[in-house]
């Protein structure tokens, strides 16, 4: 799995490969000192870093942290949130509104939710298959779900209304 880090105004990309973990395609060498609920003593490249988790983001993308005692923001993004945001379709389809939108084409794998369900900001809506991968489509807002427009096996098209949350 690759991942692309935002940190202090610098991008990288982290990924493992064959047990060893890769920085923007070289090998850096890691080691996990201590770990505890929240913190972590990390080793790379032979520099010790104490790293304590404050807060993570709804969505799990963003921490909150201190590093070494000073405050810092990381942001993940996973290979499928670069592939939808290089599509047009970063973060949640249709985020703000209660609308939910096909971020690709796809095939709706599974429907999780009908008419009249109470949803949560987050909760998986639909499972779609695109490129060989199953995604999750979640709902954009908190509330009810007025309708559902696919059924399980339904083709569908990148843009196209899939459901609205009220």
């Amino acid at each position: 799995m690759k991942y692309q880090i935002d940190f202090k105004g610098n991008r990288f990309h982290i990924e493992e490969k064959s047990g060893a973990v890769l920085r923007d395609g070289i090998e850096i060498n890691s080691e996990t000192h201590s770990a505890t609920r929240g913190s972590l003593l990390l080793g790379i490249n032979n520099q010790l870093h104490n790293i304590q988790a404050i807060s993570w983001s709804e969505d799990g993308k963003t921490l909150q942290a201190r590093i070494n005692g000073k405050s810092a923001t990381i942001t993940l993004k996973s290979e499928t949130d670069l592939i939808l945001e290089k599509m047009g379709m970063g973060g949640a389809a249709g985020a703000g509104s209660g609308k939910v939108k096909a971020p690709m084409p796809g095939l709706i794998v599974k429907v999780l939710v009908r008419p009249g369900d109470l949803v949560e900001k987050g909760q998986v809506l639909l499972n779609f298959e695109a490129m060989k991968m199953e995604n999750q489509l979640k709902s954009p807002v908190a509330g009810v779900v007025k309708e559902i427009k696919v059924s399980q096996g339904d083709k569908i098209e990148k843009g196209q209304h899939l459901a609205e949350i009220g």
